[in-house]
């Protein structure tokens, strides 16, 4: 009789003399439907081979199910102790945190303070950055600023935009902070120099030379 399954692909399907769910790659619709434990003892006159076979089949495919029950069971029994233990610990650091109070003298405790601290630590290193990244933007508008409005080395008394120092507006607020302006350069530089990040523009003369020469 032929069968309904599909042609040329692998399906998992019950043989017609064991029962069991096996593998089959049909080429016609008229192949048997028999896996390969079984086709030895096909016909009459094997019963009781095929009697046989079938109990080693079955002994077989149950073992392999007990094998799988045993290994599903102890993964879940791992698993529900990983999980008791988990929620274990964050009921203790819960009611730690809830009271207030982290006693370092417990391994919750203790656990939770490096958190803390490492917690402290970031945030600090974070505002470390921000900071800095705040005064190298302020510091670079100075260092633009100072480019146009410095005192005249060729003209006492007078700034290189060509007015006075006094009447120079942009040359009294530097002056308050020219100081502080270019020891932020030097130390800029010197981060530069050692290939480490700086807060230097790009058109600043020494950028451009680090550039070229790499």
């Amino acid at each position: 009789m032929p069968h309904q399954h599909p042609l040329h692909a692998d399906v998992d399907v019950p043989c017609l003399c064991c029962g069991s769910v096996q593998r089959f790659r049909f080429a016609s619709a008229s192949d048997q439907v028999v896996c390969g434990h079984c086709r030895s003892h096909l016909g009459a006159d094997r019963a009781e081979q095929r009697d046989r076979e079938h109990i080693a089949i079955w002994r077989g495919i149950l073992e392999v199910h007990d094998r799988a029950a045993r290994d599903a069971a102890e993964a879940a029994a791992a698993a529900a102790s990983e999980a008791a233990e988990l929620t274990a610990r964050l009921t203790a650091e819960r009611d730690q945190l809830r009271s207030g109070a982290l006693d370092g003298a417990t391994e919750v405790g203790a656990a939770l303070q490096d958190q803390l601290r490492d917690d402290r630590v970031r945030r600090a290193e974070r505002a470390t950055q921000l900071t800095s990244r705040r005064v190298d933007t302020a510091m670079v508008a100075l260092w633009r600023l100072q480019a146009f409005h410095h005192p005249d080395a060729r003209k006492t008394g007078s700034c290189t935009c060509g007015r006075s120092l006094p009447a120079c507006g942009e040359s009294r607020i530097l002056e308050g902070v020219r100081q502080e302006m270019l020891d932020w350069e030097r130390r800029n530089l010197e981060l530069l120099r050692a290939g480490k990040r700086h807060g230097l523009p790009p058109e600043h003369p020494e950028v451009g030379s680090a550039a070229g020469a790499r």
